[in-house]
């Protein structure tokens, strides 16, 4: 006698019970925005140049609270009003970043 042999379902494809559409995985969730980082109170001297850090501050831009160093920073004239640093990067904001630190440089460059 030979034997009967019964499918199995070993080779056939999984598919679903009913209907239901199968829902694609969702968005992965965007990185945290780091923390702001905080800066140390600058007194500033006029027509001298610093080496800082600055971070721009503005909420949904791309380089939010990321620091960033700039070597080599004139101060122009000393006041506040007068010494700014923006971001001008490729999808960044483009509105003024806050300095956080600033270390003058010694020797100071040779002016032209």
């Amino acid at each position: 006698m030979s034997e009967e042999q019964t499918p199995t379902n070993e080779d056939a494809t999984s598919v679903p019970a009913d209907d239901t559409p199968v829902q694609p995985d969702p968005e992965p969730e965007p990185e945290p925005v780091p923390p702001p980082p905080t800066g140390e109170t600058i007194t500033w001297e006029p027509q001298t140049w610093y080496s800082i850090t600055y971070a721009c501050r503005t909420p949904g831009c791309i380089n939010e609270n990321q620091v960033r160093a700039a070597p080599m920073f004139y101060s122009n004239d000393g006041q506040l009003k007068n010494i700014r640093v923006v971001d001008a990067s490729d999808d960044a904001c483009h509105k003024d970043c806050v300095i956080l630190t600033a270390a003058k440089l010694d020797p100071q460059p040779i002016e032209e």
